[in-house]
């Protein structure tokens, strides 16, 4: 693996994750009672790239992601699509801070890596950082609706690479989705792509680094960072 100079992250699932509760109350509101917090955060985890899928046509992004999750979980789509898009669209989804996520910051910032964050969002991303108490570790933050461009489109990890100063091969990202992160990072040309995989879903996906939690991506980087010595 390459010694990285900087490392990117994205913030929704990886620093940032959904609140399963709140998911759960949605689909009760909709009839749909036994689905638990758990399964719902995995769920929307693995539906969220089909709001890339240009079918079917009769769906927009979200209404796709709600038709994937339905299929994930075995549930009726309406209702599901109905709920998942008040969750996405309506209600403040996003609660739970990682509890790996400031350990690993400062870990990282205390090992000399330059730190950035590369992510999709409504242009309150600066906001969110805030709230958890994130934005100082960062030297650089991108916001697609800020940006004008979103991932997977290479141009958003470009603006990174240019205001941290870093070359792409020589930065690392860190994401959860493999649309966005794993294929947006590797068509940027970035040097080493880690998917954050809490849910264990991608296990069989070869080529790509994935962690279980956040800790393990400062053990990784200890590790390149001894073997460059």
């Amino acid at each position: 693996m390459r010694r990285p100079q900087a490392i990117l992250f994205d913030v929704g699932m990886t620093l940032v994750h959904p609140d399963g509760t709140v998911i759960a109350e949605e689909l009760a509101a909709q009839g749909i009672a036994d689905v638990t917090a758990a399964d719902a955060v995995a769920a929307l985890q693995m539906a969220c790239d089909a709001s890339h899928m240009r079918l079917p046509t009769a769906y927009d992004a979200v209404g796709r992601t709600g038709l994937a999750f339905a299929g994930a979980l075995g549930l009726p789509p309406e209702p599901t699509v109905a709920a998942v898009r008040t969750c996405l669209v309506e209600r403040d989804l996003y609660r739970d801070l990682d509890p790996g996520a400031v350990p690993a910051l400062r870990a990282l910032r205390g090992l000399g890596v330059a730190l950035a964050v590369v992510s999709n969002s409504d242009g309150t991303l600066r906001d969110e950082l805030d709230r958890w108490s994130l934005r100082g570790y960062f030297e650089v933050i991108v916001d697609s609706t800020a940006a004008g461009v979103a991932k997977p489109d290479p141009a958003i990890f470009r603006l990174a690479f240019d205001r941290l100063k870093q070359r792409a091969e020589d930065c690392w990202y860190v994401g959860d989705h493999l649309v966005n992160d794993v294929i947006g990072g590797m068509a940027a040309g970035i040097g080493e792509i880690v998917l954050y995989d809490r849910f264990d879903l991608y296990r069989h996906i070869p080529g790509v680094h994935r962690i279980s939690a956040l800790p393990g991506l400062v053990s990784l980087v200890r590790e390149v960072l001894a073997g460059s010595t």
